[in-house]
């Protein structure tokens, strides 16, 4: 079974909360300070991982268009709550940014 199948059925399985959903992640490496972890994921999920920043970019863009803004706003509040409880560092600020766009917010607003 493929990693990212491992942590999908962990995630079904006991990805109940925030803070568990931080705990998967770490304990299967999936973190910010290790970027070929999430590349090998995307990888075998068929996604292209060898895309430039703008490239990626225009990619999440277009992912991500379609999502009605409620629900955009919703996975805005879990990814930014999910990621307090990821041990490897705060979250990258344009990353960030962007989440908080989604939910409508200023970068200054959030604490």
């Amino acid at each position: 079974m493929s990693k990212f199948e491992e942590i999908r059925k962990e995630i079904e399985k006991s990805g109940k909360t925030p803070e568990s959903l931080g705990q998967i992640f770490s304990k299967f490496g999936l973190t910010p300070d290790n970027p070929e972890f999430a590349k090998e994921l995307l990888r075998e999920a068929g996604l292209d991982v060898d895309l430039t920043p703008e490239k990626a970019a225009e990619t999440v863009k277009k992912m991500t268009e379609k999502i009605p803004p409620e629900l955009k706003k919703q996975m805005a509040e879990l990814m930014l709550e999910v990621s307090k409880y990821i041990p490897a560092g705060p979250m990258p600020e344009d990353v960030k940014n962007f989440l908080l766009s989604w939910k409508g917010e200023e970068k200054d607003k959030e604490t």
